[in-house]
C-alpha cells in the first residue's frame, strides 16, 4: 500500500493486535492501545538539499515475540529523464515488550546536471518502505521543491514561530520568478537536533536564539560546533547584554563574530520578539550554497562554448587523449570482417550456412580483442591524487579531516567500497570531457548511489572515467603537537611531535601574532626549536598545496592564511598522513597525496 505524505515532519504508522491502521496524532504525541507502534519524524521541515537528513524513529513492540523493522529509504531528484538517487537501509531489532528510539541519518540525493531551466528542476522525492516481522509491507512518499538560488538555512522554532511567514514572503518578493524557486529555511526544534554533525551537513547556516542554544544538550552543541569547524555558519540571535562567554562559546570574539577553523559563529542582536524581514533575508541572499559548490564549482570556467578545468587536483592527473580514432578504426575493420569478408570469403555463395558459425565467432573474437586493447591501454584499477586538510584540536581529542580527491580509472571489477569511519562523501561535478560522466550540464549521467552501514555503492567510481569526491570526517585521536614546558619568558618555542606521521615544514603563530618556523622533517617523538619567521614566508610555503584545492575549501583555507593569521595556531605540510586519510576504493593507486595540517598546540 502506498501513501502520499503532505508533510514529512510527522509520519505515524500504528499496528494494533487485530488490524493495520493509521491514526491521527495530536501535538505529535503517540497514543494508542496498539501492541506495535512506529513513529518516524524528520528533524527538519523541509529536508536540506544535500548531505544527510536526520530522522527520529521511535518503535514499540508490545507483543510477546521479538520482531525486526527493516527500513528502505530512497531520496530522488528528477530532471526530465535524469533521476539522481541515493538509497539507504536500516534494520532495527525489537525485543519483546520494548520501546526503542534512534536517529537515522538518511543520505540525500543532490541535483546534478543542468539546473538553469526546466519545470522539473530540483523537485525532491523521499520514499520510505517499511517491513515489519509478520506485517504487510507499507510505502510512504513525500514530495517537495528545493530552493534554486538561496542557501540552505536551518531556522529554529523560537525564531520561526513569529517570523517564518514574513521571511518567506520577503524571499518571494525578491525572487527572480520563472522556473526559479527560492525559500527561506527549514524549521527545527532544537531538542530534536542530532548529536552527529552529519545531521547538519546539508545546511549553510543555522539560526537559533540564545535561549534555545543554552537549553541544548552538550552533545548537540558539540555536533553544531563540529559542523561549524568544517564549513558551517552558526548565527545565534541574542538580546543586548548576552555575551559569548555567557553562552559557553570560545573566546576571541571580535565585533560579535569569530572564525572557528573553516566556519564562523556570529551573535546577531535582536529584540527577542521580531526579526526585521528585509535585513534578515538580505543577510543570506546571494551567498553561494554548498550544494552549488559540489555541483558547479569544480566544473571549471566557461570560455565561449568550452568548459575550462580549473581544479588543480584534477589537472594533476595529466591530460589524456580519448583516442576516438582507435574506436573508429576498430569499427571499420570489424565492419569489413563481419560484412564483405564474412559474406564473400568465409561464407561464400552455396555455403551461406557458415554464417551461423562465422558471425558469432567474429563477434566474440572482436569483443575479446576490444577487451584486450582496453586492458592494455587502461589497465585495471586507476590512479588518483588527494589533498587532505587536517584541523587538529587536541583539547577535543579530535581531528577534522577535509579530503578532496580526483581519480582516473581503467577497468574496474567493482565500484563498491567500505569506509572505516563515519564520513560525508559527496561526488563532484567536473568539466565536460570525454572521461567525465558527472557534469553540470545536460550531458551529465545521473548519480546513482547507495549506503548501508559502512558500505558505499553505486557510481562513485566507474570504469574508464574521471571522477572527484569531497570527503569529511571527524576522527577521534590523541595525536598532537605539544609545546614544551618550562620555557623562559621570551624564549623561542620548542615543540614535541606526537602526530603519528612526519611533517616537512612547521609554522606557529603565537598569541602575540609572531610567526615561528621549523624547517626540515619533524618525525613523531622528535623535539624541535622554532626560529623566528614572518607571515609572507608562511603564506608562500602553504600556497603550493592549497592551490590544489577548489570550490568552498580553497576559499576558506586561503582566507585562513591570507587574512589576519589566527593566534596560537600552527600550520604544517606533509607528504602522507596515515590514520587520517579517508580510504575509499582499494583498486585506486593514489600517486600524489598532499597534506596540510593546522590547529592548536597542546599546552603542557
Amino acid at each position: 500500500m502506498n501513501q502520499k505524505l503532505s508533510h514529512f515532519t510527522i509520519l505515524i504508522c500504528l499496528w494494533t493486535s487485530s488490524a493495520l491502521a493509521q491514526k491521527t496524532i495530536t501535538n505529535g504525541n503517540l497514543t494508542s492501545d496498539g501492541v506495535r507502534a512506529l513513529e518516524i519524524r524528520s528533524v527538519f521541515d523541509p529536508m536540506p538539499p544535500s548531505g544527510y537528513a536526520p530522522l527520529r524513529i521511535v518503535a514499540t513492540n508490545g507483543t510477546d515475540a521479538d520482531m525486526r523493522w527493516d527500513f528502505s529509504f530512497l531520496s530522488k531528484t528528477q530532471q526530465f529523464r535524469r533521476e539522481n538517487e541515493h538509497r539507504s537501509r536500516l534494520a532495527l531489532p525489537m525485543p519483546a515488550h520494548s520501546t526503542q528510539s534512534a536517529t537515522f541519518l538518511a543520505p540525500l540525493s543532490v541535483q546534478y546536471g543542468d539546473t538553469s531551466s526546466g519545470y522539473w528542476n530540483n523537485n525532491h522525492q523521499f520514499h520510505i518502505t517499511l517491513d515489519g516481522t509478520g506485517l504487510d509491507q507499507r510505502s510512504f512518499q513525500e514530495y517537495h521543491e528545493r530552493a534554486d538560488e538561496f542557501p540552505a538555512i536551518a531556522i529554529s522554532k523560537g525564531l520561526a514561530d513569529a517570523n517564518h511567514s514574513k521571511l518567506k514572503d520577503e524571499v518571494e518578493r525578491l525572487g527572480t520568478g520563472g522556473s526559479k524557486r527560492e525559500f527561506f529555511g527549514s524549521v527545527f526544534a532544537p531538542a530534536d537536533l542530532p548529536e552527529d554533525w552529519r545531521g547538519l551537513s546539508g545546511f549553510d547556516f543555522l539560526m537559533i536564539t540564545s535561549g534555545e542554544w543554552q537549553a541544548m544538550k552538550p552533545g548537540q552543541q558539540l555536533a553544531v560546533m563540529q559542523w561549524v569547524r568544517f564549513y558551517g555558519e552558526l548565527h545565534i540571535y541574542a538580546t543586548a547584554g548576552i555575551t559569548p562567554a555567557g553562552l559557553g562559546l570560545p573566546s576571541g570574539f571580535d565585533l560579535d563574530q569569530k572564525e572557528v577553523s573553516l566556519g564562523l559563529i556570529r551573535l546577531i542582536r535582536w529584540d527577542g520578539k521580531s526579526l526585521e524581514a528585509v535585513a534578515t533575508v538580505s543577510r543570506y541572499k546571494g551567498v553561494v550554497s554548498r550544494a552549488e559548490d559540489i555541483t558547479s564549482a569544480y566544473a571549471g570556467l566557461t570560455s565561449g562554448s568550452i568548459r575550462k578545468p580549473t581544479w588543480e587536483l584534477l589537472n594533476a592527473l595529466g591530460a589524456r587523449n580519448f583516442a576516438s580514432w582507435q574506436v573508429v578504426a576498430f569499427l571499420v575493420v570489424f565492419g569489413i570482417l563481419v560484412g564483405p569478408v564474412n559474406l564473400f570469403v568465409l561464407a561464400p555463395s552455396g555455403r551461406r550456412h557458415r554464417l551461423f558459425i562465422t558471425t558469432p565467432l567474429l563477434s566474440v573474437g572482436a569483443s575479446v580483442l576490444m577487451v584486450g586493447i582496453i586492458l592494455t591501454q587502461d589497465g585495471t584499477g586507476g590512479i588518483g591524487a588527494r589533498l587532505i586538510a587536517i584541523d587538529l584540536q587536541p583539547e577535543e581529542a579530535a581531528a577534522y579531516v577535509t579530503q578532496e580527491q580526483s581519480s582516473r580509472t581503467g577497468v574496474l571489477l567493482g565500484g563498491g567500497f567500505e569506509v572505516k569511519q563515519p564520513a560525508l562523501i559527496e561526488p563532484l561535478a567536473l568539466p565536460d570531457t570525454p572521461w567525465v560522466k558527472l557534469k553540470n550540464n545536460n550531458n551529465s549521467q545521473p548519480a546513482q548511489l547507495s549506503q548501508e552501514g559502512n558500505l558505499r555503492g553505486g557510481n562513485y567510481f566507474q570504469s574508464r572515467a574521471e571522477q572527484g569526491q569531497m570527503l569529511r570526517s571527524v576522527i577521534s585521536t590523541r595525536a598532537r603537537l605539544e609545546m614544551k614546558n618550562g620555557l623562559a619568558v621570551g624564549a623561542a618555542p620548542e615543540v614535541i611531535s606526537a602526530l603519528g606521521f612526519s611533517i616537512d615544514d612547521l609554522f606557529y603563530v603565537d598569541e602575540k601574532g609572531t610567526v615561528w618556523r621549523a624547517k626540515g622533517t619533524l618525525a613523531t617523538g622528535q623535539q624541535v626549536k622554532l626560529n623566528r619567521s614572518d607571515s609572507s614566508t608562511l603564506r608562500t610555503n602553504l600556497e603550493d598545496p592549497i592551490k590544489l584545492s577548489g570550490g568552498h575549501t580553497v576559499g576558506r583555507l586561503k582566507d585562513l592564511i591570507n587574512g589576519t593569521l589566527p593566534r596560537s595556531t600552527f600550520f604544517a605540510i606533509a607528504k602522507a598522513a596515515p590514520g587520517f586519510t579517508i580510504d575509499t576504493l582499494t583498486s585506486i593507486r593514489w600517486q600524489q597525496d598532499r597534506v596540510v595540517v593546522f590547529g592548536t598546540l597542546a599546552q603542557p
